[in-house]
């Protein structure tokens, strides 16, 4: 089975597209893949989406809504992973599609489109408990040596404990993995989803990495 930490910009278009090309993926490996999107928050973050020579004001402005936005998230996936998805993916449709700014109203609007109760989640925003979890993600993210946003750390859990790091997390680049661990064809994973069964595709070999993909 596959294990994807994917790490996101939680307002990122391109972080957007990596997580929807990881959820392709699991339609059509089913239950051979397990995935989490986690936040990260760092100063290249920050510095992509500011203004030419910013202020110490601009700057600690969007740290401030960058961090809102993570803690929103959390509070989302505190009412379960599906609906912290699919949160995060209409907050981000929100933002990068709908050309919204993101604000504590845009994050309930979101949530109350998404089902979640409204009480706990305002309260949860605000909470020791997500800001804990924003401190252990962050803690996750350095230990895994990450310093972008939409890259991808995957293990194969049959074969090895060494986790395979992907800076671009496109559809090919997945199929790329998936081949070189043995877990499916490119031909099966480009073709409409069919959910074989857990004895197909399960050779155990690992193959030749392509060049992108790094050992951790």
């Amino acid at each position: 089975m596959l294990e994807v930490y994917l790490f996101v910009n939680p307002l990122g278009a391109r972080c957007m597209r990596s997580e929807q090309n990881i959820m392709r993926l699991a339609d059509h490996l089913n239950s051979k893949v397990s995935f989490q999107f986690v936040p990260l928050l760092n100063q290249q973050i920050i510095e992509q989406a500011l203004p030419a020579r910013p202020t110490l004001a601009q700057r600690n402005a969007y740290f401030n809504v960058y961090y809102q936005a993570i803690l929103a998230y959390k509070a989302a996936l505190f009412q379960g992973k599906r609906k912290g998805r699919k949160f995060l993916l209409d907050m981000q449709t929100a933002v990068v599609s709908d050309h919204q700014k993101f604000s504590q109203d845009l994050a309930v609007e979101v949530a109350k489109d998404c089902r979640l109760d409204l009480d706990m989640f305002t309260e949860d925003c605000d909470s020791d408990l997500a800001k804990q979890a924003f401190k252990t993600d962050q803690k996750l993210a350095a230990e895994m040596k990450i310093q972008q946003s939409s890259s991808a750390v995957i293990f194969n859990c049959d074969v090895s404990q060494c986790g395979l790091l992907l800076n671009d997390v496109t559809y090919d680049s997945l199929c790329d993995v998936c081949e070189s661990q043995g877990v499916a064809t490119r031909e099966m994973l480009m073709a409409e989803p069919n959910y074989p069964k857990n004895d197909q595709a399960n050779s155990t070999s690992l193959g030749a990495f392509p060049p992108h993909l790094r050992v951790l």
